[in-house]
């Protein structure tokens, strides 16, 4: 687990480089694939806007909504990669691929900056004391 901060997107970038993205894209577009890869924010940005990150992945069965991380996943859609359109003659899947669509800039600039919205927005409950969590738990 690294930190990085809201005000400082070199920060994101060191935790989560290009590369990474470019990679994790690739995957996540592959079809059948059992598990998304991305980044998790683990804890909301503290008065200085430093905040908990790290690459990971998770099974795509999990649900999207936890209480204590976000999870962020790169995708191809708006990107050079483009995707397939559905076929019009009612025999399901794709039949050719689509042009890419026009986007005003870069992908990966584009996730960072989602990326630092959902770290701001993030708001998760307290964490249990510790002294909760010892001694006898029944059974």
């Amino acid at each position: 687990m690294q930190t990085a901060n809201i005000h400082d997107p070199l920060s994101i970038e060191s935790v989560y480089p290009r590369s990474a993205f470019d990679n994790d894209a690739r995957q996540n577009a592959r079809d059948k694939e059992a598990v998304e890869h991305g980044v998790m924010i683990l804890s909301m940005p503290d008065a200085d806007g430093n905040f908990s990150l790290k690459p990971s992945q998770r099974h795509v069965g999990e649900p999207d909504t936890t209480t204590h991380s976000i999870f962020l996943s790169p995708t191809l859609e708006s990107s050079e990669y483009g995707a397939l359109i559905p076929s019009d003659t009612g025999y399901d899947g794709p039949i050719e691929p689509a042009e890419a669509p026009k986007t005003s800039g870069d992908p990966y600039r584009s996730f960072v900056e989602s990326l630092i919205q959902a770290a701001r927005d993030a708001d998760f409950p307290p964490q249990p004391p510790a002294e909760s969590l010892k001694g006898f738990r029944g059974g």
